[in-house]
């Protein structure tokens, strides 16, 4: 298959998942957009925005590191796997925004959240094996690991008991793993 097909498709997803994401929710019946219920949307659908920003702002990368034209099954799939979690964001991020206190709620959005950052270190290093052996992609995974375990995984896990974890961790994290410049 040709890798311009394949960005194409997660382009497309990932513009249609962050749409969908935002018109999952409703104005309230009684108007008042600044009432608990709504702010606290309002911040859950911020932290999915950036995370899914983040992520398609990692996979764009990644991919920037195959310089053939053509993509394997492996990468094929292992892409359409990271894609097929993105899709479950709008289901997960409503839930969780409409439910704040429930157990299931939440740990199926974290588990929505996590899993992305891990297939994305996964399908970094099946590229980095595959095709490039690029030192920088190389280095850039590594970081990624070091961001996922000192940052991403214990505030999803403290989210689960303190709600505003999850969204301060995601915009420090957006922040540093979104940045490339210093692995180009």
């Amino acid at each position: 298959m040709n890798k311009s097909r394949i960005e194409a498709l997660t382009d497309g997803i990932f513009a249609v998942v962050m749409t969908l994401t935002v018109l999952e929710f409703k104005v309230p019946e009684d108007g008042n957009l600044f009432s608990p219920n709504v702010l606290l949307m309002l911040l859950i659908y911020i932290t999915t925005f950036f995370a899914l920003a983040s992520i398609w702002n990692s996979l764009h990368h990644v991919m920037t590191f195959i310089k053939s034209n053509k993509i394997d099954e492996l990468i094929l799939w292992s892409n359409h796997w990271i894609l097929l979690i993105v899709c479950l964001f709008p289901f997960s991020t409503v839930a969780h925004a409409e439910h704040p206190n429930s157990l299931t709620a939440s740990l199926a959005y974290v588990s929505t959240y996590l899993i992305p950052w891990i297939s994305l270190i996964v399908f970094s290093q099946i590229i980095y094996k595959q095709y490039n052996g690029s030192a920088t992609l190389r280095k850039r995974n590594l970081e990624r690991i070091k961001i996922f375990l000192v940052f991403l995984l214990p505030g999803a896990l403290i989210s689960l008991v303190w709600l505003y974890a999850l969204p301060i961790v995601t915009i420090l994290m957006a922040i540093n793993w979104g940045r490339h410049s210093n692995f180009d």
